[in-house]
C-alpha cells in the first residue's frame, strides 16, 4: 500500500513540475548603466555602437532611426507562448549622425494587429480527390515516350 502511495505522489510531482513555464529572454539586453550614458546631442552613431552594440533593426525607409528590442516570453507546457514583458528603445539620429532623440516603449504601448482572413480567387477548377487521382488516365498515348539514343535517330 505504501509503495502505491509513493509512486502516485512521485507521478503527481513530476506532472506538476512539467507545468512550470519556460522563460526565454530574447533580443537586446543592455549592460547596466549604458542607457544612462545616452545624451541627445552628445553621442554619435559610433558612440552608440560602442555603448549598446548593433541595433536589433533600423527604420524601414531611412537609416536615421535605430531600434533595440527585448522581450521576455513564457511558455507553459503545450500552450501558446505569452509575451510577459517587452521594451523597445528607439534612437533617432540627425543627418550628421548625432543622437537627436531617444524614446522608450513597453508592451503597453504596443498595438495588436489583426490579420486579414481573405483569400484571392484563382482561375481554374476545383478538383475532387477522385478527379485528381483518375484525371490523367487516358491522357497520354502509349507511343513509347522516354529517352531515344542519338544513334537511333537517323534510322
Amino acid at each position: 500500500m505504501t509503495l502505491r502511495v509513493v509512486l502516485l505522489a512521485t507521478a503527481v510531482f513530476v506532472m506538476l513540475g512539467a507545468c512550470d513555464p519556460r522563460v526565454d529572454q530574447r533580443g537586446h539586453v543592455a549592460t547596466p548603466g549604458s542607457l544612462e550614458k545616452l545624451q541627445p546631442g552628445q553621442q554619435t552613431r559610433n558612440d552608440v555602437l560602442t555603448l549598446l552594440g548593433s541595433p536589433s533593426t533600423t527604420a524601414t525607409f531611412d537609416d536615421e532611426t535605430w531600434y533595440y528590442i527585448r522581450q521576455r516570453v513564457e511558455t507553459t507546457a503545450f500552450l501558446a507562448p505569452d509575451i510577459t514583458a517587452q521594451s523597445v528603445l528607439a534612437l533617432k539620429f540627425d543627418k550628421a549622425g548625432v543622437l537627436k532623440d531617444l524614446n522608450s516603449y513597453t508592451l503597453k504601448d504596443g498595438r495588436a494587429i489583426e490579420m486579414v482572413d481573405r483569400k484571392t480567387p484563382t482561375a481554374g477548377k476545383e478538383l475532387t480527390i477522385i478527379e485528381q487521382i483518375f484525371g490523367n488516365v487516358g491522357r497520354f498515348g502509349g507511343g513509347g515516350g522516354g529517352y531515344t539514343a542519338p544513334s537511333q535517330l537517323g534510322r
